[in-house]
């Protein structure tokens, strides 16, 4: 089996920050995506976290070239791809991270703090990676502060998978605005369509969507589910840097 991948990137409307903080990549001979989200909070400190996610992705790709070398091809631990990227982002600033593999019908993913993925097949969703908070919108995150995350608090994830299947990364920019099951929603009209789950085309319309959610003051999110468990007042969607990476599981002859 192959993951087919396409990704769909919308940073928020800020003319100081034209690139957004939002960080991804897609590493297609070794079937390794990944995203990466600065932390805001840096801002008022003057630190663009963009920076810093950025750094951490582009250190990413080479981890992953570095480990499929030693490897001679073969598989790449995401594990160590985000300990080494890691060890060598030195700027100021913070990021979640999120870096899945896949490799004859297996993912393999690591999560540090409030991105994540899901497995759609036949049109549901049947897993959902849990993410890392210390409170209502406090994400851990990687950086090189004492007070920050290292790699080695990172969630791992090992999830089977079949042909046909749908995996769906994102930033918090996709998760705190959009369900499920509005991504099967999604996946049911494209499934539909004479040509089929197009991955591209996927990755478009569900970031789409979570842009629509996150401008939409009124109808639930999961920013606002959340918001109300937490005991916090908050209508609607949270706009944010948008991030979506789609991997269609096919047959290896595809």
């Amino acid at each position: 089996m192959n993951m087919v991948c396409a990704t769909c990137y919308i940073p928020k409307d800020d003319e100081r920050k034209p690139r957004g903080e939002d960080a991804h990549f897609i590493y297609a001979e070794q079937q390794m995506i990944g995203v990466a989200d600065g932390v805001g909070g840096w801002a008022k400190y003057g630190v663009d976290a963009g920076d810093y996610a950025r750094e951490l992705i582009f250190n990413s790709i080479i981890a992953v070239h570095r480990e499929r070398s030693n490897s001679k091809g073969g598989l790449v631990d995401p594990k160590r791809v985000l300990e080494y990227a890691f060890s060598k982002t030195k700027l100021r600033g913070s990021s979640t991270a999120c870096i899945l593999a896949h490799s004859d019908g297996v993912l393999r993913a690591v999560n540090v703090g409030d991105s994540g993925f899901m497995v759609f097949r036949d049109n549901k969703c049947v897993f959902r990676s849990k993410i890392q908070q210390r409170g209502f919108n406090r994400p851990y995150q990687l950086g090189n502060s004492s007070k920050l995350d290292r790699p080695d608090c990172a969630a791992e994830f090992e999830v089977a998978v079949m042909v046909g299947d749908v995996v769906v990364l994102g930033t918090d920019g996709l998760l705190d605005n959009v369900f499920p099951w509005e991504i099967e929603d999604v996946l049911k009209e494209e499934s539909e369509a004479k040509e089929g789950i197009k991955p591209d085309k996927l990755a478009c319309s569900i970031a789409g969507l979570s842009l629509n959610k996150s401008m939409d003051k009124f109808k639930d999110s999961p920013f606002s589910e959340a918001a109300k468990k937490a005991g916090k007042t908050h209508s609607g969607g949270k706009v944010d840097d948008i991030t979506v990476i789609v991997g269609h599981i096919v047959d290896k002859c595809q």
